[in-house]
């Protein structure tokens, strides 16, 4: 039978959620009892009215293929599937009905793609063989640009093509202190000369793995200043290069020069002598007032001073990729006229947001969603995207005129 006729008891085996014989005691009770099926087994307490009225969506989206407009998922659950993988696989979560998440993909056989789901998202994972152009045409039908998706859902977009770059993936969007649950900061670029990081916080390589994103692959790292929810995951990435990947090739890490000494006394500690013996080269690059070009690369990094902290150099960077794209980053900073000679003129300006409003009486300074609010139109930027957030910002992130990051989000240059 296929999935367009089913009916509620087979939908509610497929997925697991009945025992055979509680179904078969409430099939016969009906052969007396014309009431719904599924109030019967809601009478003898065999499913809740929540998974009936699931499994009820369930039937309504296989009625039409492009009715997907009807898909009940939680917020948290969206953003647990990462971005890319949901492009590559053309994979399109339908509901959730209570620990199973439906998804719809032409990929049916492919074991690994659910595992990876299951793990990220806590969930059992059924999937559903929609066509690669059912998917489609309902994306295309019922989403738009990111920009004007209803919040939860702002990672569907038919604008984003993987094979083509550069990609920007928020690998972590949160504060120092993972307000909300979310990452540290941490920014994956993909370009065509090279794939990097723009920080590199203490979650970074769980979250990496969690979004899909092979550590192999990385080329380099940038970061902006010495605070540890921007450089603390350096070490264990090394690690894993050494370790798990047995990596050859070198690796390049770009900072103010102080930040980079102060990493290399952090390595040693976090592994006493490993780095000492590592079996690929890694380059030191500092930068502090020039233009610097990334060895073997057509990336130009252009550094801006900012102001976070008065005893260290803290940097936002304008990077020139190699696709004629250019990508800002504020790093951590309060207001300064510097922030808008360094989005001038990008494709992609990725500005810190601790607070809804200026805080003053604190040694370290960050931005406030009132000071970009009010110097918006200054930006002279394609786009404009908020991170790094705070527990203010992130309950009012929905109200926001300005766009937020979160983490897995993937911004096309």
């Amino acid at each position: 039978m296929s999935n367009r006729h089913k009916r509620i008891g087979e939908w509610l085996q497929e997925l697991a959620l009945i025992p055979p014989q509680q179904l078969d005691t409430a099939l016969a009770t009906q052969a007396t009892d014309k009431r719904y099926l599924g109030e019967i087994l809601i009478q003898q307490e065999a499913i809740t009215a929540a998974i009936r009225d699931a499994v009820l969506a369930l039937q309504k989206v296989f009625s039409s293929s492009t009715r997907l407009a009807d898909m009940a998922i939680p917020v948290d659950t969206l953003h647990a599937i990462p971005a890319r993988v949901a492009y590559q696989h053309r994979l399109l979560p339908l509901l959730q009905v209570a620990d199973r998440l439906v998804i719809a993909t032409p990929e049916m056989g492919n074991q690994a793609l659910r595992t990876q789901l299951e793990i990220v998202t806590g969930m059992q994972v059924y999937a559903v063989p929609f066509r690669a152009s059912d998917i489609t045409t309902a994306i295309e039908k019922h989403y738009g640009p990111p920009r004007r998706l209803p919040a939860g859902v702002e990672w569907v977009s038919e604008d984003i093509d993987i094979e083509e770059g550069p990609l920007l993936t928020f690998v972590g969007s949160g504060d120092a202190l993972s307000s909300g649950g979310r990452n540290s900061t941490c920014l994956h670029v993909q370009s065509q000369d090279a794939t990097f990081l723009i920080d590199c916080g203490p979650s970074a390589l769980v979250a990496l793995k969690k979004l899909g994103l092979p550590t192999d692959e990385l080329d380099g790292a940038m970061l902006t200043h010495a605070h540890g929810d921007h450089f603390a995951g350096i070490p264990f990435l090394l690690l894993e290069q050494l370790q798990v990947h047995h990596r050859k090739r070198p690796f390049w890490i770009l900072g103010p020069a102080h930040l980079l000494e102060h990493l290399k006394q952090f390595n040693d500690m976090c592994y006493p002598g490993l780095f000492e013996k590592l079996t690929f080269p890694i380059y030191y690059l500092p930068i502090e007032n020039d233009p610097m070009n990334v060895p073997g690369t057509g990336i130009t990094v252009y550094p801006f001073t900012m102001e976070h902290q008065n005893s260290r150099l803290c940097l936002g960077y304008q990077v020139h990729l190699a696709e004629h794209k250019i990508l800002a980053y504020s790093g951590d900073t309060t207001w300064n006229e510097k922030l808008l000679q360094l989005a001038r003129d990008t494709d992609l300006f990725v500005c810190e947001c601790s607070h809804l409003e200026t805080i003053t009486d604190t040694g370290i300074k960050h931005l406030a969603y009132s000071d970009i609010l009010a110097h918006r139109e200054r930006f002279k930027t394609k786009r404009l995207v908020l991170t790094h957030l705070g527990p203010d910002m992130l309950a009012q992130r929905n109200q926001l005129e300005l766009e937020t990051a979160f983490d897995g989000m993937i911004a096309e240059l």
